[in-house]
């Protein structure tokens, strides 16, 4: 069930629900000891074999809010996931987190290219548009809103590898769950 406070959405993480503040989603940052909690956790999972989605994307996740040189390794793991797994509602987070992560580390071409490709999926997605403003809001502080608008090409290119990846999968269900007729 969606919140009914629209700057706010809720993340799902085992049986925790989090709510989070769209305005500071890019300003916020994890305790160092939650990070090592997960840290651990991934690298527990990492030494028994392959690491759970779950696992992964909460690494990444709280990577994601901590020092810029884990915000890369953050963004590396969440585009892993986001090849690696073909589940919807998982790859809004994963493209969600990937459009944070590119804005914090101030790539706002690829966390705008990012989220039009959220929005192109999703045009009503709130938590969505409230992040493309406030990316566009910190280009404009920076600004850089006219040279990304110039210097989109690599935009564009993110955007279209996301947006096949959402497509194709959408078509691989769709088949799934139509049975052809062979008479």
């Amino acid at each position: 069930r969606v919140s009914a406070v629209p700057v706010s959405f809720i993340l799902f993480r085992g049986n925790q629900q989090m709510m989070m503040d769209c305005s500071n989603v890019l300003d916020e940052r994890i305790d160092p000891y939650e990070l090592e909690r997960l840290r651990d956790q991934y690298e527990t999972q990492v030494r028994r074999g392959q690491p759970s989605h779950l696992a992964k994307f909460s690494f990444a996740h709280g990577l994601i809010k901590s020092t810029k040189n884990d915000v890369y390794q953050g963004i590396a793991i969440l585009e892993q996931l986001l090849r690696e797994n073909g589940q919807d509602i998982s790859m809004r987070d994963y493209v969600y987190y990937l459009a944070v992560g590119h804005a914090r580390i101030k790539d706002y071409d690829r966390a705008l290219a990012y989220i039009e490709t959220l929005l192109h999926a999703e045009a009503t997605n709130r938590q969505a548009l409230n992040l493309k403003e406030l990316i566009e809001k910190k280009m404009r502080n920076d600004g850089l809103l006219g040279a990304a608008i110039l210097g989109g090409g690599a935009a564009l290119a993110v955007g279209s590898l996301v947006a096949l990846l959402f497509a194709g999968r959408k078509l691989f269900r769709k088949e799934e769950e139509e049975p052809r007729d062979r008479t």
